[in-house]
């Protein structure tokens, strides 16, 4: 990850617009299930 892991939103259900931060947290979780595994 190269960026917070969080999202922004001024609303909790807008959460979901923010494409780039959803993206970022699975790539978060991806990368934290590849170091688990080792």
């Amino acid at each position: 990850s190269t960026y917070w892991n969080m999202v922004y939103s001024q609303l909790s259900r807008e959460v979901e617009s923010d494409l780039e931060g959803i993206e970022n947290m699975k790539n978060t979780g991806q990368n934290m299930a590849c170091i688990l595994k080792k």
